[in-house]
């Protein structure tokens, strides 16, 4: 077998409902040099029994994890597995096109500043949609600017990653609200090391159905709900102000991790509103401000050259003026 040049990371969890069809839609890639790692977290004869067939391929195999990880703990693992030149998450229920693996190698090719490349992903199941987010280029700052503006859902995490970019981003990093968005925040971590490029085309198919993860966000109370969405903006800031900026760019960075947190575009679409008026909008930012300071005892003003009294006040007057 020739040396492959993708890892793909499968892990499970009580997944035998559609995992032969998905290991399938691996197998049959036109991409041949490949390697699959399939790692079950915890206990599961069920789901086991329905990979072993597919352990007669040599580029499988399958790890049986002895204690639970959690579906973060289980990506890391398959992560920290990684020593080929590129790195696919691929979840055990979804679907791609035979040549998804071959166009986005084909693409990677062509960008080697490219840290993800990715498609569209195309819903099916319970939900009929498309998810379509826009490339990320430019210098760090920029990247970062342009992800918490415009990157609202993670539909670059099921790309092909190169193994550079996977080391940067140290991983998946949990968060206190049942690592609600960590896949978002991790696609930060990735874009300090390069571009994020989309590649046009229907390859990747995301099965909805009744126990997806992140389908039962919606049906949170509306406090948990809220909280979330601070801790995940809390979390984007943070590995934001990871990237070597000038004083004027951290502040440009900032006001767009506010604006992401109040925006009446995007928040209300994340915590299930129809709409957020502007009491309840500055009512998210006094608590994002005072748990930044005194539950992350985050170390913003240092890098802004502020205060928490003057960062406070200037950020909470700049945006009570925006209807």
């Amino acid at each position: 077998m020739k040396k492959a040049q993708i890892t793909v990371g499968v892990p499970v969890y009580r997944g035998a409902r559609f995992l032969e069809e998905t290991l399938q839609s691996i197998q049959v890639q036109t991409t041949r040099d490949i390697r699959v790692v399939i790692s079950v977290d915890g206990a599961d004869p069920e789901s086991e029994a329905v990979c072993q067939p597919f352990l007669s391929d040599e580029r499988f195999s399958i790890v049986i994890q002895p204690d639970r990880l959690g579906w973060v703990g289980n990506i890391n693992w398959l992560m920290h597995q990684v020593d080929t030149p590129f790195w696919c998450y691929y979840q055990q229920d979804d679907l791609t096109d035979p040549r998804y693996f071959e166009v986005l190698l084909e693409a990677a090719g062509r960008a080697p500043e490219a840290a993800v490349v990715y498609c569209d992903i195309v819903a099916f199941g319970t939900q009929s949609r498309k998810s379509s987010k826009p490339s990320i280029t430019g210098i760090p700052a920029v990247r970062q600017l342009a992800l918490l503006y415009g990157h609202h859902s993670a539909v670059a995490f099921r790309g092909l990653t190169r193994l550079e970019a996977l080391r940067e981003s140290g991983g998946l990093v949990t968060n206190e609200v049942e690592n609600y968005s960590v896949d978002t925040t991790w696609l930060s971590g990735v874009a300090v090391w390069g571009d994020l490029i989309r590649v046009p085309g229907d390859l990747y198919f995301k099965r909805y159905h009744e126990d997806n993860v992140h389908t039962k966000w919606a049906d949170w109370p509306e406090e948990k709900r809220t909280r979330a969405w601070i801790v995940h903006c809390a979390d984007m800031l943070e590995v934001t102000f990871k990237v070597n900026a000038n004083l004027q760019e951290r502040r440009l960075l900032w006001l767009a991790a506010v604006n992401r947190l109040t925006s009446p575009r995007v928040a209300p679409n994340y915590l299930g509103m129809k709409i957020i008026s502007q009491d309840q909008r500055m009512e998210m930012l006094a608590t994002f401000l005072h748990y930044l300071q005194n539950i992350r005892q985050s170390k913003l003003p240092n890098k802004m050259q502020s205060s928490w009294e003057d960062l406070t006040t200037w950020t909470k007057g700049f945006y009570s003026r925006i209807a």
